[in-house]
């Protein structure tokens, strides 16, 4: 009986289907005693002193290069005054009245120049003695003269000759003196004396109007003010706690002011006095600087703030810039970590002078070196945990 060419090929396919059956079998049953390789383990990162390193690049950590800042500067509160070696306070040298002042605030005036006519008494009696002087000077005179020739004479001794001269010397100093005292208080014509001013200058203050009465002795205001505006005073208040910074700071150390007024401007200045006591009731240390002010603009009795480098003391050396985000504050003091050349992460002690917005400025830095501004809470947190002991950290588990 022969078979059908359909049906051989029908059983040739079923034949495969069933080895293929047995090898897929047979490849599980070996593949279920065999176990799979492990994916290899990734290293954590190593902690050695305050240094974090890892074997490959970490993602999350961005760090930026240190930036120049300039020398340390300490800023201190202040304000403009007078320069008192070319200002003067004129006062009235006798009790009387104001007939006219001669002058305003703002006027620009020369030395010796008439401020005032002033009324008074005692200057009239100035006066009188002044024109007294001058003629018991000249019969003092008119008499030595006279002796001389009798002595000469014989007529007259030695002794009385002298007397004369002595006499002649007395007056010619009273006549001196009643001089001296009409040129310090200005010439006048009878009771009426013109107060001048000393110096060349402007008038910055006035404070009599006519009819004014004055007396010197009364303790108030000066008549007249009269200064040289182009080059001013600068007064300036540290604490007793900034004494340390100051320790190093010498005189002619420049300062540069800023002021409210020019807030886009600097004005440079020079630091003159350095003082020695504290203030008894502002319990603040004085130094004073001087300020050129060729163009006026800076106005006496403004406010200023005034920056100075400090050369010495325990903030010496120069300022870098550093984003605010890379200043850690940990108990109570402050840190960045700094990016090492091969990979590792070095956590650094700074000191934080300046605070600003997004910057700040810290020394204990140097230039080329980069430090952390993201990820370095989490530096901090590996560090933490690394000098935790194996104990504390299981029993910090729950």
């Amino acid at each position: 009986m022969s078979t059908k060419p359909s049906t051989r090929r029908h059983a040739s396919a079923a034949a495969a289907l069933l080895i293929a059956a047995v090898l897929t079998s047979a490849a599980l049953l070996t593949g279920c005693d065999r176990t799979p390789d492990a994916p290899p383990a990734q290293a954590g990162p190593t902690v050695s002193g305050d240094t974090v390193r890892f074997t490959g690049r970490v993602d999350g950590i961005r760090s930026e290069a240190v930036q120049d800042a300039g020398d340390v500067a300490l800023t201190l509160p202040g304000r403009l005054i007078w320069d008192e070696d070319r200002t003067v306070r004129v006062q009235a040298p006798f009790a009387g009245r104001v007939v006219r002042p001669l002058v305003t605030v703002g006027d620009t005036v020369t030395a010796g120049q008439p401020l005032a006519e002033m009324a008074s008494a005692e200057f009239g009696t100035a006066v009188a003695e002044a024109r007294s002087a001058d003629n018991d000077l000249q019969l003092a005179t008119d008499n030595l003269k006279r002796l001389r020739e009798l002595h000469d004479a014989g007529i007259v001794s030695q002794k009385d000759l002298r007397q004369a001269e002595a006499d002649d010397a007395g007056k010619r100093i009273e006549r001196e003196r009643t001089q001296t005292r009409l040129k310090q208080i200005g010439a006048g014509s009878g009771p009426n004396f013109v107060l001048r001013s000393p110096i060349a200058g402007i008038v910055v203050e006035r404070s009599v109007n006519a009819g004014q009465e004055f007396r010197p002795d009364s303790g108030g205001a000066p008549l007249f003010v009269i200064t040289d505006p182009a080059r001013l005073w600068v007064r300036l208040d540290a604490t007793e706690s900034e004494l340390p910074r100051l320790a190093g700071v010498k005189r002619g150390t420049t300062l540069t002011l800023v002021t409210p007024a020019y807030p886009e401007r600097r004005f440079s200045g020079t630091l003159a006095v350095i003082g020695d006591s504290i203030d008894p009731e502002s319990r603040t240390f004085r130094l004073r600087g001087s300020v050129p002010n060729p163009d006026r603009l800076l106005k006496g009795e403004m406010f200023v703030n005034a920056s100075f480098p400090v050369a010495e003391g325990e903030t010496a050396g120069r300022l870098k810039n550093v984003a605010a985000s890379a200043v850690l504050l940990i108990g109570g003091k402050r840190y960045v970590f700094i990016a090492d050349p091969d990979g590792g992460f070095t956590r650094t002690e700074i000191t934080l002078v300046r605070e600003m917005a997004s910057r700040s400025a810290v020394q204990g830095l140097r230039d080329g070196q980069r430090v952390v501004t993201e990820g370095n809470l989490f530096l901090q947190q590996i560090l933490a945990e690394a000098k935790v002991p194996p104990v504390a950290q299981k029993e910090a588990r729950p």
